[in-house]
Protein backbone atom coordinates (compact mmCIF):
# COMPACT_ATOMS: atom_id res chain seq x y z
CA UNK A 1 0.00 0.00 0.00
CA UNK A 2 1.62 3.26 -1.09
CA UNK A 3 1.48 6.60 0.71
CA UNK A 4 -1.13 8.09 -1.62
CA UNK A 5 -3.59 5.26 -0.94
CA UNK A 6 -3.00 5.59 2.79
CA UNK A 7 -3.70 9.32 2.63
CA UNK A 8 -6.94 8.81 0.68
CA UNK A 9 -8.10 6.17 3.17
CA UNK A 10 -7.22 8.46 6.08
CA UNK A 11 -9.73 10.97 4.69
CA UNK A 12 -12.48 8.65 5.95
CA UNK A 13 -12.47 11.03 8.91
CA UNK A 14 -14.39 13.46 6.65
CA UNK A 15 -17.68 11.67 7.42
CA UNK A 16 -17.25 12.30 11.16
CA UNK A 17 -16.17 15.89 10.47
CA UNK A 18 -19.25 16.67 8.37
CA UNK A 19 -21.62 15.19 10.95
CA UNK A 20 -19.72 17.01 13.69
CA UNK A 21 -20.06 20.37 11.93
CA UNK A 22 -23.80 19.84 11.46
CA UNK A 23 -24.37 18.86 15.09
CA UNK A 24 -21.78 21.08 16.77
CA UNK A 25 -23.99 23.95 17.94
CA UNK A 26 -26.60 21.63 19.47
CA UNK A 27 -24.19 19.03 20.88
CA UNK A 28 -23.57 18.56 24.59
CA UNK A 29 -20.55 20.70 25.51
CA UNK A 30 -18.97 17.76 27.34
CA UNK A 31 -18.21 16.29 23.91
CA UNK A 32 -16.55 19.43 22.51
CA UNK A 33 -12.98 18.12 23.09
CA UNK A 34 -13.86 15.08 20.99
CA UNK A 35 -15.29 17.23 18.18
CA UNK A 36 -12.24 19.52 18.30
CA UNK A 37 -10.09 16.42 17.99
CA UNK A 38 -12.03 15.20 14.95
CA UNK A 39 -11.63 18.57 13.21
CA UNK A 40 -7.94 18.64 14.13
CA UNK A 41 -7.34 15.19 12.64
CA UNK A 42 -8.58 16.27 9.22
CA UNK A 43 -6.44 19.42 9.34
CA UNK A 44 -3.37 17.40 10.37
CA UNK A 45 -3.92 14.76 7.67
CA UNK A 46 -4.03 17.40 4.95
CA UNK A 47 -1.19 19.52 6.37
CA UNK A 48 1.06 16.51 6.96
CA UNK A 49 0.45 15.32 3.40
CA UNK A 50 1.44 18.69 1.97
CA UNK A 51 4.62 18.75 4.04
CA UNK A 52 5.37 15.14 3.08
CA UNK A 53 5.32 16.15 -0.59
CA UNK A 54 7.29 19.36 0.01
CA UNK A 55 10.99 19.97 -0.50
CA UNK A 56 11.65 19.43 3.21
CA UNK A 57 9.58 16.42 4.36
CA UNK A 58 10.99 16.75 7.89
CA UNK A 59 8.14 19.18 8.55
CA UNK A 60 5.81 16.19 8.18
CA UNK A 61 7.38 14.71 11.30
CA UNK A 62 7.04 18.02 13.15
CA UNK A 63 3.29 18.04 12.45
CA UNK A 64 2.81 14.43 13.58
CA UNK A 65 4.92 14.91 16.72
CA UNK A 66 2.92 18.03 17.64
CA UNK A 67 -0.37 16.28 16.98
CA UNK A 68 0.56 13.49 19.40
CA UNK A 69 0.49 15.78 22.45
CA UNK A 70 -2.64 17.61 21.26
CA UNK A 71 -4.33 14.25 20.73
CA UNK A 72 -3.48 13.19 24.27
CA UNK A 73 -4.64 16.47 25.82
CA UNK A 74 -7.97 16.59 23.97
CA UNK A 75 -8.86 13.00 24.83
CA UNK A 76 -7.82 13.49 28.47
CA UNK A 77 -10.03 16.59 28.59
CA UNK A 78 -12.89 14.51 27.15
CA UNK A 79 -12.53 11.83 29.80
CA UNK A 80 -12.43 14.51 32.48
CA UNK A 81 -15.73 15.87 31.13
CA UNK A 82 -17.12 12.34 31.38
CA UNK A 83 -16.15 12.44 35.08
CA UNK A 84 -13.68 9.59 34.81
CA UNK A 85 -11.68 11.38 37.50
CA UNK A 86 -14.87 12.10 39.52
CA UNK A 87 -14.57 15.79 38.73
CA UNK A 88 -11.20 16.02 40.51
CA UNK A 89 -9.30 18.79 38.71
CA UNK A 90 -6.06 17.89 40.48
CA UNK A 91 -6.08 14.40 38.99
CA UNK A 92 -7.04 15.80 35.58
CA UNK A 93 -4.24 18.37 35.52
CA UNK A 94 -1.82 15.77 36.89
CA UNK A 95 -2.48 13.50 33.91
CA UNK A 96 -2.14 16.47 31.57
CA UNK A 97 1.14 17.43 33.23
CA UNK A 98 2.52 13.91 33.04
CA UNK A 99 1.74 13.74 29.34
CA UNK A 100 3.23 17.15 28.56
CA UNK A 101 6.42 16.44 30.55
CA UNK A 102 6.80 13.04 28.86
CA UNK A 103 6.33 14.65 25.43
CA UNK A 104 8.91 17.35 26.13
CA UNK A 105 11.49 14.87 27.43
CA UNK A 106 11.03 12.34 24.61
CA UNK A 107 10.51 14.81 21.75
CA UNK A 108 12.72 17.76 22.66
CA UNK A 109 15.29 16.60 25.24
CA UNK A 110 16.24 13.04 24.26
CA UNK A 111 15.95 13.80 20.55
CA UNK A 112 14.67 16.67 18.38
CA UNK A 113 11.26 17.46 16.97
CA UNK A 114 12.31 16.42 13.45
CA UNK A 115 12.67 12.79 14.61
CA UNK A 116 9.50 10.67 15.11
CA UNK A 117 8.70 10.46 18.84
CA UNK A 118 7.74 6.77 18.79
CA UNK A 119 8.39 6.48 22.53
CA UNK A 120 5.66 8.97 23.33
CA UNK A 121 3.39 7.40 20.71
CA UNK A 122 3.62 4.16 22.67
CA UNK A 123 3.20 5.88 26.04
CA UNK A 124 0.12 8.06 25.54
CA UNK A 125 -2.11 5.55 23.67
CA UNK A 126 -1.59 3.08 26.54
CA UNK A 127 -3.03 5.69 28.92
CA UNK A 128 -5.94 6.43 26.58
CA UNK A 129 -6.73 2.71 26.31
CA UNK A 130 -6.75 2.45 30.12
CA UNK A 131 -9.10 5.46 30.30
CA UNK A 132 -11.35 3.89 27.67
CA UNK A 133 -11.57 0.50 29.36
CA UNK A 134 -12.49 2.17 32.64
CA UNK A 135 -15.08 4.43 30.99
CA UNK A 136 -16.48 1.54 28.95
CA UNK A 137 -17.01 -0.54 32.10
CA UNK A 138 -18.75 2.38 33.84
CA UNK A 139 -21.00 2.95 30.84
CA UNK A 140 -22.05 -0.70 30.70
CA UNK A 141 -22.72 -0.93 34.44
CA UNK A 142 -24.12 2.49 35.32
CA UNK A 143 -25.65 4.13 32.24
CA UNK A 144 -29.28 3.37 31.58
CA UNK A 145 -30.82 2.88 28.18
CA UNK A 146 -29.60 1.20 25.03
CA UNK A 147 -25.81 0.93 25.20
CA UNK A 148 -25.63 1.12 21.40
CA UNK A 149 -27.06 4.64 21.56
CA UNK A 150 -24.37 5.72 23.99
CA UNK A 151 -21.62 7.76 22.24
CA UNK A 152 -19.17 6.87 25.01
CA UNK A 153 -19.51 3.21 24.04
CA UNK A 154 -18.57 3.83 20.39
CA UNK A 155 -15.75 6.28 21.16
CA UNK A 156 -14.15 3.94 23.70
CA UNK A 157 -14.40 0.96 21.35
CA UNK A 158 -12.79 3.02 18.57
CA UNK A 159 -9.95 4.15 20.86
CA UNK A 160 -9.24 0.61 22.05
CA UNK A 161 -9.22 -0.84 18.53
CA UNK A 162 -7.18 1.87 16.81
CA UNK A 163 -4.61 2.59 19.50
CA UNK A 164 -3.91 -1.08 20.21
CA UNK A 165 -2.62 -1.53 16.66
CA UNK A 166 -1.08 1.95 16.72
CA UNK A 167 1.06 0.96 19.71
CA UNK A 168 2.27 -2.16 17.89
CA UNK A 169 3.23 -0.12 14.82
CA UNK A 170 5.17 2.38 16.93
CA UNK A 171 6.85 -0.31 19.05
CA UNK A 172 8.42 -2.08 16.06
CA UNK A 173 9.97 1.27 15.10
CA UNK A 174 11.83 1.55 18.40
CA UNK A 175 15.49 0.56 18.52
CA UNK A 176 14.59 -2.26 20.89
CA UNK A 177 12.75 -3.97 18.01
CA UNK A 178 15.08 -2.96 15.17
CA UNK A 179 15.50 -6.62 14.11
CA UNK A 180 11.80 -6.97 13.21
CA UNK A 181 11.53 -7.79 9.50
CA UNK A 182 10.38 -5.16 7.01
CA UNK A 183 7.43 -7.26 5.68
CA UNK A 184 6.12 -7.64 9.24
CA UNK A 185 6.32 -3.86 9.77
CA UNK A 186 4.47 -3.26 6.51
CA UNK A 187 1.73 -5.72 7.45
CA UNK A 188 1.24 -3.98 10.79
CA UNK A 189 1.04 -0.60 9.08
CA UNK A 190 -1.63 -1.86 6.69
CA UNK A 191 -3.65 -3.29 9.58
CA UNK A 192 -3.33 0.08 11.30
CA UNK A 193 -4.69 1.83 8.20
CA UNK A 194 -7.79 -0.38 8.24
CA UNK A 195 -8.22 -0.01 12.00
CA UNK A 196 -8.10 3.77 11.46
CA UNK A 197 -10.92 3.53 8.90
CA UNK A 198 -12.99 1.48 11.35
CA UNK A 199 -12.29 3.95 14.17
CA UNK A 200 -13.31 6.88 11.96
CA UNK A 201 -16.56 5.12 11.12
CA UNK A 202 -17.23 4.46 14.83
CA UNK A 203 -16.49 8.12 15.61
CA UNK A 204 -19.11 9.15 13.03
CA UNK A 205 -21.64 6.81 14.64
CA UNK A 206 -20.79 8.22 18.06
CA UNK A 207 -21.39 11.80 16.89
CA UNK A 208 -24.87 10.83 15.70
CA UNK A 209 -25.73 9.81 19.28
CA UNK A 210 -24.17 12.76 21.11
CA UNK A 211 -26.96 14.20 23.28
CA UNK A 212 -28.17 17.74 22.80
CA UNK A 213 -26.88 20.41 25.13
CA UNK A 214 -29.22 20.98 28.04
CA UNK A 215 -30.97 24.32 28.35
CA UNK A 216 -31.28 25.60 31.90
CA UNK A 217 -33.98 28.11 32.81
CA UNK A 218 -32.97 30.62 35.44
CA UNK A 219 -35.62 31.20 38.15
CA UNK A 220 -37.04 34.72 38.49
Amino acid sequence: MNDTVRFVLSLSIVFAVVIGIVRFRKADRAYYPFLYRIFLVLLVEITARLFFLSADPRNFTVVINTFSILDYCLFTWLFHNWRLFNGNRTVFFSFLGIGIVAWVIITLVLQNIHIPNFGFRVFYPAILIAFSVNTFNKAVVNDRGNIFRNPKFWICIAIIIFYTFFILVCMVNLNLFRYVTKPFRQNLQEINVYSNILANFLYAVAILWIPRKQNFMMPF
